[in-house]
């Protein structure tokens, strides 16, 4: 298995570990500015990385902005932790939008990832 195939891997298992609670959707500075838009929020965003990651989703312009504008501030670890997660969600969106910088750099910006 290449590194690729295991940091997709790696992130589909960490991203499963979500129990779609969306305590973290509220403390999201991002969705709250945005007004609502659920994929501006720590939850849209999990789950945008496993629908591009299971070719559900092609990423595009819009897709890369939601991954992208995270500010990494923490806030949702905090409300997932308190729940009694334990899910590194800002890792998670490191990640994914490493794989998604791979795929736009290679050239391949109409292949899934």
């Amino acid at each position: 298995m290449n590194k690729k195939n295991a940091a997709k891997e790696t992130l589909l298992k960490e991203i499963a570990k979500c129990r779609s609670c969306r305590f973290c959707v509220d403390v999201c500075p991002t969705y709250q500015a945005s007004e609502g838009v659920e994929s501006m929020s720590a939850y849209g965003r999990l789950q945008l990385i496993k629908y591009l990651l299971t070719g559900i989703l092609e990423f595009d312009d819009s897709l890369t902005y939601c991954l992208y504008s995270c500010l990494q501030c923490r806030r949702c670890e905090v409300v997932c932790k308190s729940k009694g997660q334990d899910i590194d969600i800002c890792k998670i969106i490191q990640m994914g939008r490493s794989l998604l910088s791979q795929n736009l750099v290679q050239g391949n910006s109409n292949e899934k990832i």
